[in-house]
């Protein structure tokens, strides 16, 4: 009999007799790279930011009767509110508590508590995740609250952020790992805080939103050569990670996928057939802004300029991601002008320094394996968030059972050790 420890080791099991049980080391490492927390919005900022400068500024989350969250930022309504909760309940034929149920799994103990953490994913058979944000996601340079405007603000916001996540990794530093947050709005100010995140807080990697931070200026223009050089010197990952919000120049607002408001309550649940909610923002805005992001990175010259950085393309899907590079290598030997401060093509950047995140489901996992090489591809639950569902690693297992045991591997935990350089 074999008894299986989830990525640590294998106890045989004894004879009758009482055989001494021997280790051996686990067959296959399994690294979430994408995983998400659910800050407690009542106290991760209100206990980190100083009262006396930010006042009612400071982000804090508030229950009324229940099952009606109000999130505040900038002294402003940032989420929910009881009225408009019973506005949209009822334009959906709910009632308050229903529509409340809908967001049940947002709330799971594995979101804010590190010990239920790590029982969650002992249950879904992880060795190890990387965590990103859920509301500190979302301190974009064009946020509609005019406190949200004001970079040192932000910035704090951040940083508090930032400390917070990094103790709650420290309860179980062998199994949670996680990425800071920087205001890339100033690139002075991010390059700081990207240094002190990792050399202070020992946090394992940097995400910014697949936007333009500066003046709408593309992520491929030189203001932001800063925050890319330093990034490269610490030699720690930048995740691209989209979401459904306003707060950004990008789809959700440019081609107004959502609601435009200040309350993520709108922009996530507000929808009609003519504005989408976290459905249509995710599905269609996310992958708009990571082909945009990707494109610049690749074909403007950031790859080209920084050669040790490595980049993740993260929760936009992955098997659009071979086509876009075939057509971007043809559009650059059709078109050479446009190859002039490249060496290589596209493609080869993104072999040589990035990563695309899947999700289990996705039915071409495999053959895009095999163009973008499978040590290009890393594994996302996205748990908390809806995304998720039970049995996420089996799934995965079924998708990629048929390419060789060592794609299988590399996929299942190694790229995600290699992409954030975990010291798993």
């Amino acid at each position: 009999m074999c008894v299986r420890f989830v990525g640590t080791f294998e106890v045989s099991a004894g004879n009758e007799e009482g055989a001494a049980m021997t280790q051996a080391p686990s067959k296959t490492l399994v690294v979430d790279g994408d995983g998400h927390v659910m800050e407690p919005g009542e106290t991760l900022w209100v206990d980190r930011m100083d009262r006396d400068k930010w006042g009612d500024w400071i982000p804090r989350k508030v229950v009324e009767d229940d099952i009606y969250e109000v999130h505040y930022a900038g002294g402003v309504v940032r989420g929910g509110g009881r009225d408009l909760h019973d506005q949209m309940a009822e334009a959906v034929g709910m009632s308050p508590e229903e529509f409340f149920a809908l967001t049940e799994q947002l709330r799971a103990r594995g979101g804010y508590d590190p010990d239920a953490r790590i029982e969650q994913l002992d249950s879904d058979g992880v060795d190890a995740t990387v965590l990103y944000p859920s509301q500190a996601m979302f301190f974009g340079p064009v946020d509609p609250i005019p406190a949200l405007q004001n970079i040192e603000f932000v910035n704090d916001c951040i940083r508090a952020y930032n400390d917070w996540i990094a103790e709650f990794c420290a309860a179980h530093p062998k199994r949670l790992f996680a990425v800071a947050g920087v205001p890339l709005q100033s690139p002075e100010l991010a390059v700081a805080e990207a240094e002190r995140a990792v050399n202070k807080l020992g946090l394992r990697g940097i995400f910014i939103r697949p936007s333009a931070y500066v003046d709408e200026l593309p992520l491929n223009h030189s203001v932001y050569d800063p925050f890319w050089a330093a990034c490269q010197d610490l030699d720690v990952a930048v995740g691209l990670h989209p979401g459904v919000h306003v707060d950004t120049p990008g789809a959700c607002r440019k081609f107004q996928l959502v609601a435009q408001s200040e309350n993520m309550s709108v922009t996530n649940m507000a929808m009609s057939e003519i504005y989408g909610g976290s459905g249509l923002g995710q599905a269609v805005g996310n992958m708009v802004d990571m082909t945009v992001s990707l494109g610049r990175i690749l074909m403007g010259g950031v790859c080209e300029r920084f050669p040790a950085l490595r980049v993740l393309v993260l929760e936009s899907g992955g098997g659009w991601v071979p086509s876009l590079l075939e057509r971007m290598d043809e559009q650059v030997e059709a078109f050479p002008l446009e190859k002039r401060w490249l060496s290589m093509l596209p493609s080869e950047y993104f072999k040589r320094q990035c990563y695309v995140s899947f999700e289990p489901e996705e039915w071409n996992l495999a053959p895009c394996a095999e163009f973008l090489g499978d040590d290009r591809i890393i594994w996302a639950s996205d748990y908390p968030h809806p995304e998720y569902h039970a049995g996420v690693v089996d799934e995965l297992r079924e998708r990629i059972e048929s390419l060789p045991e060592a794609s299988q591997a590399r996929i299942l935990g190694q790229n995600a050790v290699d992409a954030y350089h975990l010291p798993l």
